[in-house]
């Protein structure tokens, strides 16, 4: 297997837990009454996390040079979320949805993003490697 091929299907497994995670607290959502996900100018959160996970999915599946805008764009905002609520727990001035076992989601969703954020760019670099 080339290197490429292995970033690009890292990158592609990040991209499906992170799509079933947030689409999981999207549907949980909709069914609480409330809601459970902090909004941003009304709309609930995971919805946008949610949907920036599919849009990098897509521009990855596409692997076109000039969509890696269309990746890092939608990432880069939710890596900002993730990051703010993470900050915001630290501090205590937000309250993010926590797991089973209490964990808050910002903590894991900030990991999964540093984590697509640099297997991206290996995956590009290796890309950029072998042209």
């Amino acid at each position: 297997m080339k290197i490429t091929s292995l970033w690009f299907f890292i990158v592609l497994m990040i991209l499906a837990v992170a799509i079933y995670g947030s689409g999981n607290l999207s549907l949980n959502d909709m069914r609480t009454p409330g809601g459970i996900c902090p909004l941003i100018l009304g709309i609930p959160a995971c919805y946008i996390v949610f949907v920036c996970f599919v849009v990098a999915l897509i521009a990855h599946l596409l692997s076109i040079s000039k969509l890696s805008i269309l990746f890092f764009n939608p990432v880069g905002i939710v890596t900002t979320i993730a990051s703010y609520g993470t900050a915001g727990e630290l501090i205590g001035f937000a309250k993010c949805p926590r797991t089973d076992y209490g964990v808050p989601m910002c903590f894991i969703s900030l990991g999964i993003c540093l984590s697509l954020l640099f297997s991206k760019f290996m995956h590009l670099r290796t890309k950029k490697n072998l042209v």
